[in-house]
């Protein structure tokens, strides 16, 4: 078992003695005029579902209608930005969503959530743009290198390396409790 899945089952027992994570009511804070996407808890779902499509590990999908320009994007590593609308996830307690245009310029657009899927279903227990942080730091920290990628990270050289006890080759069917 992973180390990562290990903190997670931990983290899962903890939460669910003590009841759990309570959904909140998220207020959607763009302030653009033009397209969007704001992501709640039933939007995220098992990483082996069918919308999702798996491209070196993380999984992509954007529900705005440029399904096949963020997979394209993110399979050919191309600069410059992806679609707004795409969300990327590598493990499942962490999600990327590309948010409307102006939505954040410190991180091209990109807001971060964090998700507890103890339960088996989704409930994000933080979101936001720069401040939002795991057990590395924050999550702009790490994608930052990647800035000339749009700060995804897949498999280019612009994000540093995760610490060697976290595995990245994520199974869903074994690692996302949403998919039992």
């Amino acid at each position: 078992m992973s180390a990562r899945l290990l903190t997670l089952a931990f983290v899962s027992a903890v939460v669910v003695g003590c009841g759990g994570p309570v959904p909140q009511t998220w207020e959607n804070t763009f302030a653009g005029d033009g397209p969007d996407l704001f992501v709640e808890d039933d939007d995220l779902v098992c990483l082996s579902d069918p919308r999702w499509t798996e491209v070196d590990g993380s999984r992509i999908w954007n529900p705005l209608g440029a399904q096949d320009r963020a997979v394209d994007h993110a399979r050919q590593k191309n600069l410059g930005a992806y679609p707004i609308g795409t969300v990327i996830q590598l493990f499942p307690d962490e999600v990327s969503v590309k948010r409307g245009r102006g939505f954040s310029p410190e991180t091209n657009d990109w807001e971060f959530l964090i998700v507890d899927v103890s339960t088996g279903s989704s409930i994000i227990t933080a979101r936001g743009t720069t401040e939002i942080r795991n057990v590395g730091g924050t999550c702009i920290g790490c994608h930052g290198g990647a800035e000339p990628f749009d700060y995804a990270c897949f498999t280019n050289s612009g994000c540093g390396s995760l610490p060697f006890f976290i595995d990245t080759n994520v199974v869903p069917d074994e690692e996302d409790p949403r998919c039992r």
